[in-house]
């Protein structure tokens, strides 16, 4: 053995042993034990409140977090209740059914709930509607424990709510405290918790003096808490909503809370941490879900639930905001024992302790290596010698050679030619990035799958020796043959380890070959084309046969398409045409019903839901007509929303009755898209063959006119045509015709209702009122052009001209001295689906130079009910920007009391029909109950219609905010108020 081998073989000794030293010095890695798998299971998780809320989302987050740990998931399903937000038995229904639908074919293993309400859905239905899954809860505190019916195959986490802890805490670190200030809400949940939190404070310290906030609005709340003594703290408990009914982020309440107490803010769960909250001892909603899917996962192992013990003492953290330490002037010394501190500056030596003397400890050996490996350059230096040497040699076989020598290094892939083989193609080194297998993208397309497979043939070992022959694309871009030999060099165990071998210029032999299969080929190819000659003919007939049968099909096609509705499949408008001619030509003397049917309120569902949404409406309308269909029925869709029956032989009128009411009834069970359930109705048009019409244009028309008084009439109802129809659709298009050019001409105008405060007497403002002076017409009732201006949506340009005009007027009383007024503006509901509704609003009072404080906006109780969610948040960023929001002709409509509190409103104006009639004790009495419920909501209350001494005596006993009326003065033309309001003011 020479003396560089021994010395190599010395050197690898030193190596090895130092590499184990530097390995187990770095940190160790974390040690993932085997879980053991399990089978696939599925989980349903029930959440009581919303996705989004913070409780919720950290328990659903620790619930995810330990089933998706595991070596073997189960498969995880999550539904939301919403029952802060809809804690109503329309909710439950709804949720019913939606789990009955979507779990019907799905077997549930276990199931995770979350609070009271979950918990209380599933224990009820999970015989029906959950495979009797066994029930892990998580969420609920004792006394919800306590108070479960039936508990066999159940368990779960107690949340246990225990506020002594931190009140400890507070005391420990303020010794001077005397006054804790509780915050809650008057949810249910909330009462029951902030009175449970106030009497674990006044078991532990009576001394202690409680001050609960839950009567006072957010603002109050924060005002209290920026004033407070340093011997007070503030203690956060839950919170959605404050006194006068706001649903509130918690978060964003939390935080502005911190930052505006003077003294520290302690909550009672840890999802307020990062959102203002000082510390305490906070249940971790995180923790109990991780528990409660602990609790899942040994049941899927296969424990019973009844037998696993309900959890108490699992969810609760010592936590304290470093920040906020700092802030309050407190050293984390002080904290006790265990306490957790977050935010604290990061600390790089006490971090990584452990890492920083590993790496001192592998930088001494490393200077050691080091000078072992200087030992050995001079070595490394006579084996490169040696390499260089042998090198020399092989390129000159190489080159001698007029064979490419090829070679792949299996274990990195990296491949080597020759020299010869540059030259020969005529590309330079590194040029195809060849050494990374950049050669196979110059392969013939023809070739490369050949090669591929010969090549894996080889590897695989089902041949002795790799043999392929190729083309290759050179530089000068044409091709090159070459036939190529390898072997693959193997390990003892199988493994590659090197591909090597040579290939061979074959191109001028290729040439060859080919030119005698070209002749070889022309001589077939011209026996061929005698025997397909006679095959051509015989086909070219079989093409005109084929044609003239496609040709009938595409006819068929053509025609399906053009008598059809591509969405709903039923027959279209130009169907309903040729049938409606073909029954007249065919049945002279026969009867028939044209039904003409429009959605109500279509747009509003387009507009809110999407047009996908409603077009899947449209397709179920489509397939419900379709079901009741008797035989003399057919039916189209005539475009939009409308759709046209065809109602033939009819014996008698009573017929065409009882079927419109059937159409009434069959729209009366909702339908349901999806997830969601729609309530739609349908105003119909009647018109009869032939008293209402002998053609089928005048059939249709009738048909329509009808189907708009039934609309006018209140909707979901029929209309059955009659002659006087004709005159009011007449009538209605010739308002229509002058008022498209009422705006232009200056044929409107705006008179001026004063609006009085009862508790000043002082003149608080007026209602604009529009007045239409045609000079065709004649003075036009706003009854009779609001309506038509709605339905051909003039009223949008009429509406911002008076929302202008109105605010221009008050702008200029205030420039000539009368500051203060306000000036009050009802919209409609086809303005307010405008997108750019809110910009109209903001761009007009920015014209015109009116402070936004100084407008109201009045919207009618039917405009809400109608587009709730879509008009909502763009009533809620005027009302932010400062302006006021009235409810017209409050108590004439049909909303609850629980779902007016939603609305972004800040004023109620009491109907003149309640004002009337208030010299009878029932309806004085309701008037008053008006009055009082406005104020309890946090509203300005303003009557309409005073006319009597007697009924402004009335509205001041009940400290009624505003009132208008004849009383105080009819509504006054524009050019006329400066001199009314000077002279009241002079009297």
């Amino acid at each position: 053995m020479s003396v560089d081998h021994i010395h190599l073989r010395l050197l690898r000794s030193l190596l090895v042993p130092l590499l184990i030293f530097l390995c187990t010095t770095a940190p160790a890695g974390a040690a993932f034990a085997a879980a053991e798998e399990l089978p696939a299971r599925n989980v349903l998780v029930l959440h009581s409140y919303q996705k989004g809320f913070a409780w919720t989302d950290d328990q659903s987050a620790g619930i995810e977090e330990r089933l998706k740990g595991t070596a073997n998931p189960p498969v995880i399903y999550t539904e939301y209740m919403d029952w802060k937000r809809y804690p109503t038995q329309g909710n439950l229904e709804h949720f019913y059914e939606t789990i009955r639908f979507k779990y019907q074919n799905i077997p549930i293993h276990t199931i995770i709930t979350t609070d009271d309400a979950a918990l209380s859905f599933a224990m009820k239905y999970r015989h029906e509607l959950l495979n009797d899954a066994p029930i892990i809860f998580s969420g609920v505190n004792e006394l919800g424990v306590d108070s479960l019916p039936d508990k066999r195959n159940m368990t779960g986490v107690i949340e246990k709510i225990d506020a002594a802890p931190t009140i400890r805490m507070a005391m420990d670190l303020n010794p001077l405290l005397k006054k804790v200030y509780v915050v809650f809400d008057n949810s249910e949940s909330g009462l029951s918790t902030g009175r449970m939190v106030m009497d674990q404070i006044s078991s532990l310290n009576p001394g202690l003096a409680l001050f609960p906030m839950n009567r006072m609005s957010m603002e109050q709340i924060k005002a209290t808490a920026s004033a407070l003594s340093p011997d007070s703290i503030v203690l956060m408990t839950t919170y959605y909503s404050d006194s006068t009914g706001r649903i509130v982020e918690f978060d964003r309440f939390a935080s502005e809370l911190g930052k505006s107490s003077s003294v520290p803010v302690y909550h009672i769960y840890d999802f307020a941490l990062n959102h203002g909250a000082f510390g305490g001892s906070l249940i971790s909603g995180r923790m109990q879900g991780q528990t409660a899917a602990d609790l899942a996962l040994r049941i899927l192992k296969g424990e019973r639930a009844g037998d696993i013990p309900v959890v108490t003492d699992s969810n609760v953290r010592k936590v304290f905001d470093y920040n906020e330490l700092q802030r309050f002037k407190i050293s984390p010394d002080k904290l006790p024992k265990g306490s957790e501190v977050i935010n604290e500056p990061f600390s790089f030596y006490q971090t990584y302790k452990v890492l920083v003397l590993s790496i001192v400890a592998a930088f001494a050996v490393l200077v050691t290596f080091i000078l072992v490996l200087l030992f050995y350059v001079q070595l490394v230096r006579r084996i490169r010698s040696n390499l260089e040497k042998s090198n020399e040699r092989f390129s000159l076989a190489t080159y001698g050679s007029d064979a490419v020598i090829w070679d792949v290094d299996m274990s990195t892939m990296i491949y080597y030619f020759s020299d010869s083989w540059y030259e020969v193609l005529g590309y330079a080194r590194d040029e195809l990035n060849e050494s990374r297998g950049g050669w196979r993208d110059i392969l013939h397309p023809e070739d490369a799958e050949q090669e591929n497979r010969l090549r894996i043939q080889h590897l695989e070992g089902r041949s002795s020796y790799y043999y392929a022959e190729y083309r290759m694309r050179s530089k000068a871009g044409e091709y090159k043959w070459f036939q190529a030999r390898g072997k693959v060099l193997r390990n003892a165990g199988g493994g590659y380890i090197r591909f090597a071998g040579s290939m061979v210029d074959v191109t001028d032999r290729k040439g060859y070959e080919s030119k005698l299969q070209t002749s070889y080929q022309e001589l077939e190819s011209t026996y061929e084309e005698l025997t397909a000659l006679q095959d051509e003919l015989l086909e070219q007939y079989n093409k005109v046969v084929e044609n003239q049968a496609l040709l009938q099909t595409s006819e068929e096609k053509y025609r399906l398409l053009a008598y059809n509705d591509v969405l709903s499949g039923l027959p279209n408008r130009l169907s309903l045409s040729e049938e409606l001619e073909q029954f007249i030509e065919e049945h002279s003397g026969g009867h028939a019903a044209l039904f003409f049917l429009d959605l109500d309120n279509f747009k509003y569902i387009n507009d809110s839901m999407g047009h996908t949404f409603g077009d899947e409406l449209l397709v179920q309308v489509g397939e419900r007509l379709l079901s009741r269909s008797d035989g003399r029925s057919k039916y189209f869709r005539f475009g939009g929303d409308e759709f046209v029956i065809l109602f033939k032989d009819v014996a008698e009128a009573g017929e065409v009755i009882r079927y419109a009411d059937s159409l009434v009834q069959g729209f009366m069970e909702p339908f349901q898209l999806h997830a969601s359930v729609v309530h739609i109705t349908a105003s119909i048009g009647i018109a009869q063959y032939p008293e209402n019409g002998k053609s089928a244009e005048e059939l249709l028309k009738n048909a329509d006119i009808a189907m708009y008084k039934a609309k006018e009439a209140g909707k979901g109802s029929y209309m059955i045509y009659g002659q006087e129809m004709q005159q009011y659709f007449d009538e209605r298009m010739i308002i229509e015709n002058h008022l498209r050019s009422a705006v232009s001409n200056n044929e409107l105008s705006l008179h001026y209702q004063p609006l009085v405060d009862t508790g000043t007497g002082e003149l608080w403002g007026f209602e604009a009122l529009i007045r239409w002076n045609s000079p065709v017409l004649g003075f036009v009732s706003p009854l009779s052009f609001i309506r038509i201006a709605e339905d051909c949506r003039l009223i949008v340009p009429i509406g911002e001209w008076v929302l202008r005009a109105a605010c221009r007027f008050t702008k200029d009383l205030q420039n000539q001295g009368y500051e203060g007024y306000h000036i009050s503006v009802n919209i409609s509901v086809i303005q307010l689906m405008l997108d750019d509704f809110t910009e109209m609003v903001l761009s007009v009072l920015e014209d015109t130079g009116l402070a936004p404080e100084y407008l109201e906006l009045e919207i009618t109780e039917s405009i809400f009910m109608e587009s709730f969610e879509a008009i909502s948040s763009k009533l809620e960023a005027l009302k932010e920007r400062g302006i006021g929001i009235a409810l017209d002709d409050f108590g004439t409509g049909y909303s609850s009391l629980s779902y007016l509190k939603q609305l972004p409103i800040t004023t109620l104006k009491i109907d003149k029909s309640f004002i009337d009639s208030i010299d009878t004790p029932n309806n004085r009495s309701l008037a008053s109950s008006i009055v009082t419920i406005g104020h309890d909501m946090g509203l300005n209350v303003t009557a309409e219609g005073v006319e009597t001494p007697e009924q402004l005596a009335f509205l001041e006993r009940t400290r009624c905010d505003k009132i208008q009326g004849y009383y105080i003065s009819k509504p006054i033309p524009e050019k006329e108020v400066a001199g009314w309001v000077a002279g009241r003011m002079a009297g």
